[in-house]
């Protein structure tokens, strides 16, 4: 599933889908709420959002209903009649090919679409779940035919890559990602009642890309956290419905098998590093008063302390530190990414800081790809800045080939610490100041 080079190591949460759905919570991830502002109701004529309380799942009402139905009757009687069969060569193949009548629109594609998507086939296609090259680029483009949803997450995707070499490309970047989203509120909502393979899994495609898309930017960590639930949420529904995954490698034992040889040959970091990074956790613990800020205090915390002993350890526990929030009740994670809590937002800048130091781990994701995006060289064909790392859009920092990434996270974060906790936020600030200077600075080579 950061911003430039979108391929970037994003570890996932090791998701375990053997729990039958009669004790799961569904309703604890898709609430109105839970996503940020923009995605807001859907503006569409005569549509009505409202909350679904037994699912716990937005939907969609339209005050024309009752007129559909009293016209059902005509209709089918208007179906009785013979017609003359007319024959049409402009049609969707595969529907043609299936021989079921069409049930979506073929969208029109411009010349910058074809752009858009192009470059997600060569360039930008996500890393996540790990070893799904060939999906990405072969059956998900298929499917992104069928559906609106995903075929926007695709493009906007692709134009929030391609912002490195035009940042005019925003503009199309966000209306792709407003409409996927909104194409999505009205679809999710059917998800408990499908065994659809095809559709199940177009949503899991959008929840990935849609997540991606949100690495780059500033203040993209809650809609990133966000997507990373709904992708749980989904495939969860699916596997309970016993429809079948088009990714593998989903389980946590598949990735952990896949990543261990690689994991356990990558040398420990620093001692000074991650005696720094223990140190400024440890010193967040007098504020941390609420159940949820002591648990994340606790996860981060345990993550810096088994970089003393084992990478492949402390990978493992930055995993769980992800399938924690992403299984959360709503309520509680509402209260996690709150941006007036003072004391989530420290513990945010810690936790993002810390995998910035954990670079090298990390990035052994890579070594599990079976197709090298095609990248171009920075600032070929482009206006990616240079110098600190302050490229706009979505740039290659200091133009040595090396992305953001998540490093926009750390800057907008730490300028939201106030004064009174500025004395807490040091270590993440002199982090970013090192990154500043060299994104390469703690082995970060994407």
């Amino acid at each position: 599933m950061e911003p430039s080079d979108l391929t970037r190591p994003i570890s996932l949460p090791l998701l375990s889908l053997d729990q039958g759905g009669g004790d799961f919570n569904y309703s604890a991830f898709l609430q109105e709420d839970d996503a940020a502002g923009y995605l807001a109701n859907d503006d569409a004529s005569g549509s009505t959002p409202v909350l679904n309380n037994d699912a716990g799942i937005l939907s969609i009402s339209s005050p024309t209903a009752t007129g559909a139905n009293r016209s059902s009757n005509t209709s089918q009687r208007q179906r009785l009649e013979r017609r003359g069969h007319t024959k049409s060569r402009r049609g969707c193949y595969n529907c043609k090919r299936r021989r079921i009548k069409p049930q979506h629109q073929v969208p029109l594609f411009s010349l910058q679409d074809m752009r858009f998507f192009q470059h997600f086939l060569l360039t930008c296609f996500p890393h996540h779940p790990l070893g799904n090259d060939s999906i990405w680029t072969h059956e998900v483009p298929c499917l992104s035919q069928n559906y609106e949803y995903l075929m926007h997450a695709i493009l906007g995707l692709a134009a929030s890559d391609l912002l490195s070499q035009d940042t005019n490309l925003l503009t199309f970047a966000m209306m792709h990602r407003l409409k996927a989203i909104k194409a999505i509120k009205k679809t999710l909502n059917e998800v408990p009642k499908t065994n659809n393979f095809e559709e199940g899994n177009a949503l899991l495609a959008t929840c990935f890309a849609l997540m991606f898309q949100s690495v780059i930017l500033d203040d993209g960590m809650a809609e990133f956290m966000t997507f990373c639930r709904g992708i749980v949420l989904v495939a969860i529904q699916m596997v309970c419905k016993g429809v079948k995954l088009l990714f593998h490698n989903f389980q946590d034992q598949d990735r952990l098998a896949l990543l261990r040889p690689h994991m356990e040959a990558v040398a420990l970091i620093r001692e000074d590093w991650v005696d720094m990074a223990a140190a400024a956790i440890r010193a967040l613990e007098p504020l941390c008063r609420h159940p949820v800020e002591i648990e994340y205090y606790q996860l981060t915390l345990n993550i810096a302390e088994a970089l003393y002993s084992s990478s492949f350890l402390a990978y493992e526990l930055l995993c769980k530190h992800y399938g924690w929030w992403m299984q959360m009740p709503h309520d509680q994670f509402q209260r996690l990414i709150d941006p007036s809590s003072q004391t989530c937002t420290l513990l945010a800048s810690h936790w993002i800081a810390l995998k910035q130091i954990m670079a090298p781990i990390t990035q052994m994701e890579y070594r599990l790809r079976s197709q090298e995006p095609m990248r171009r060289p920075p600032n070929e064909g482009g206006s990616s800045s240079s110098g600190g790392g302050s490229s706009s859009g979505g740039g290659y920092g200091n133009g040595n080939g090396v992305d953001l990434g998540m490093i926009r996270w750390l800057r907008y974060l730490n300028r939201q610490v106030d004064g009174a906790h500025r004395c807490f936020n040091d270590w993440p600030r002199w982090v970013e100041e090192q990154l500043d200077k060299d994104l390469r600075f703690f082995g970060k080579t994407q």
